[in-house]
């Protein structure tokens, strides 16, 4: 990497999986409104179904999601009926209009929940929404949880993408962040995978955790390698401890520098293409015949809150605690504790708790973020067109900044990402972003979303 970008690798930038991030929604947007715009729906408008399950079996230290620990299976039983009466809520609303193009379980930990649950989770789906064989159907997995039989269950129920949690492969840093798997239990639930013929094996790693070196990662990324997933997403960890308390108990001393940071950022990207995975988007590898690699190659590639995907729906109708749906340009929100979630969907309406209607300038601004993190290119006449000569003349002088370190080339309108330069997208991306600070500033302000 060219020693004028590294200054960029320390900026925290928002990960752009929607635009304005959920820290911009407020309460302004209701149950109501939400139903509303479901019963907007075009009969066969695709639809990306999301199902967000809470439960862990123990907290990783890490961790940002929305989880809690739990210990007492039936409380998850409560969650999956209450899962079903919201999937019932939305069909009402849909009334026959929409296909369910794709189906992601995220969490938490969605194996925490028996296959049979999972299955009645679908079985409501396909009775509201409906379903198709050609419904693209992914799950999110901890290997510490895979039961003797889940993987082959899984398949039979149309799982076609299977997701596993791996962050890292070194036992001293899996000890310091609370979660301890060892590579024979990955190695196994991989080869299960591939023996009842998946095709679409996802890894997730982290780099920036405490104790991690440049030798240690090494080791992980060559174990990786040598499981040969066809998917791998490498994400920088982010330390909050303020907002999220359960990161107070990771040893701010172990963690790498902003440095060490960067070089493993590096490391992980120069080891996974020489390995023959191609790059996707800023944080993402997939094998060259993969869909995901498919869909960048042929223009298709999106980003949604799942991360890049090659799943074309515009509507995103999300389930379960916390969970964020995307309808007719408005972002509606769950609510996030259970407590409200039940009581809400409990008693027949839906559980919006908040969420934004895009404005005409911000439906602009998130065309050309998306555009340009799927792209690497993007013309941005429009978004300059979108805001007064001031708010314009200071996008462009973020820009400038990147073009002259050689992160960007700027043709007339056309903004295009330096070759080698993908881990600093997002820092692109802030240029064009009104809500982030300039990118000249030393702090630069952080948007980190904690959804």
């Amino acid at each position: 990497m060219k020693q004028e970008w590294r200054k960029y690798l320390g900026l925290r930038a928002p990960r752009y999986t929607s635009y304005p991030s959920a820290l911009h929604f407020d309460e302004q947007v209701s149950a109501e409104d939400y139903g509303a715009r479901l019963g907007e729906t075009a009969l066969y408008e695709p639809l990306s179904l999301y199902i967000h399950v809470p439960f862990c079996k123990s907290l990783c230290w890490y961790c940002g999601c929305n989880m809690r620990v739990e210990n007492d299976y039936g409380r998850a039983l409560r969650y999956v009926d209450a899962l079903r009466r919201e999937i019932a809520l939305a069909g009402k609303a849909l009334s026959g209009a929409g296909r369910a193009r794709s189906i992601h379980f995220g969490g938490g930990t969605p194996n925490f929940l028996k296959v049979e649950d999972l299955e009645r989770v679908l079985d409501a789906i396909e009775a509201e929404l409906g379903l198709t064989d050609s419904t693209s159907l992914a799950i999110e997995l901890d290997p510490r949880l895979i039961r003797n039989g889940d993987i082959d269950r899984l398949a039979a129920l149309g799982f076609g993408r299977m997701s596993l949690g791996v962050q890292d492969f070194d036992a001293g840093v899996q000890a310091a962040i609370n979660r301890v798997q060892r590579f024979e239990l990955v190695e196994s639930a991989v080869g299960e995978m591939r023996r009842v013929g998946l095709t679409d094996i996802s890894f997730d790693l982290l780099y920036g955790l405490p104790r991690q070196t440049l030798q240690s990662y090494k080791e992980t990324l060559e174990e990786t390698v040598a499981l040969s997933p066809d998917r791998v997403a490498v994400f920088g960890y982010a330390h909050l401890p303020a907002a999220l308390p359960n990161q107070r108990l990771i040893d701010e001393h172990s963690l790498p520098g902003a440095e060490l940071r960067a070089d493993l950022a590096l490391l992980a990207d120069e080891m996974l293409v020489a390995a023959g995975y191609v790059r996707i988007g800023f944080d993402h590898y997939a094998k060259r015949d993969n869909p995901l690699a498919r869909a960048a190659r042929t223009g298709r590639l999106r980003r949604n809150f799942q991360g890049f995907t090659d799943d074309l729906s515009e509507t995103t109708i999300g389930f379960g605690a916390s969970a964020i749906s995307f309808v007719g340009e408005m972002y509606a929100q769950n609510a996030k504790t259970l407590g409200e979630y039940y009581a809400c969907v409990e008693k027949g309406r839906m559980a919006t708790s908040r969420g934004l209607v895009l404005s005409p300038r911000e439906r602009v601004i998130a065309s050309a973020i998306r555009t340009f993190l799927c792209r690497s290119e993007v013309d941005i006449r429009p978004l300059l067109a979108a805001f007064a000569p001031r708010d314009a003349n200071s996008i462009c002088a973020n820009l400038d900044k990147l073009e002259v370190d050689g992160v960007i080339r700027w043709n007339e309108d056309i903004v295009t990402l330096a070759p080698g330069a993908n881990i600093l997208a997002r820092v692109v991306a802030m240029a064009l972003d009104p809500y982030e600070a300039a990118i000249g500033c030393e702090q630069g302000r952080a948007l980190a979303q904690a959804i």
